[in-house]
Parts: C-alpha cells; sequence; structure tokens
C-alpha cells in the first residue's frame, strides 16, 4: 500500500475513502446500497458491470464515503 505521512494523518482525521454501489430491484420502487463496500474505484465499477448483467437489479449509482473504521475487501 503506498501511503504517505500527510496521508495517514488525513485519514485519521476525515477516515478513509470508500465507494458503494446503489441498486435499485427490478419491479419494485426500492433502492437501497449493496451490501459490499469497496476500496477503490476500479472494484466499484467492476461490481456496477457485474450488476448490469443480472435480471433482478439495476444499477443507480456509486458514492464515496469516508469512515474511520477500516474496511477489508474480500475477494471470492
Amino acid at each position: 500500500m503506498n501511503t504517505t505521512v500527510l496521508k495517514e494523518i488525513i485519514a485519521f482525521l476525515l477516515g478513509r475513502k470508500y465507494y458503494a454501489n446503489v441498486i435499485a430491484t427490478k419491479g419494485v420502487a426500492k433502492q437501497e446500497i449493496c451490501s459490499y463496500i469497496f476500496t477503490t474505484k476500479a472494484e466499484a465499477e467492476e461490481h456496477r458491470q457485474q450488476i448490469e448483467g443480472t435480471l433482478s437489479f439495476t444499477y443507480v449509482e456509486t458514492v464515496s464515503f469516508r469512515s474511520r473504521k477500516t474496511y477489508t475487501t474480500v475477494k471470492s
């Protein structure tokens, strides 16, 4: 992981940046955040492409947020 002292100070004060996808269930007026939290925009984009291939969900948007809690991405 490439990090600097300045990045670590910002992460301590404001939190680290994470991404999550918002999805809509087809046939229902229901939108919710996906259960996965991603550490990079590229991972969120890859997940978006997987969502677009399903018949159950529609991709709405990717949101970014900051959190002091450390999330890890588990790849299966």
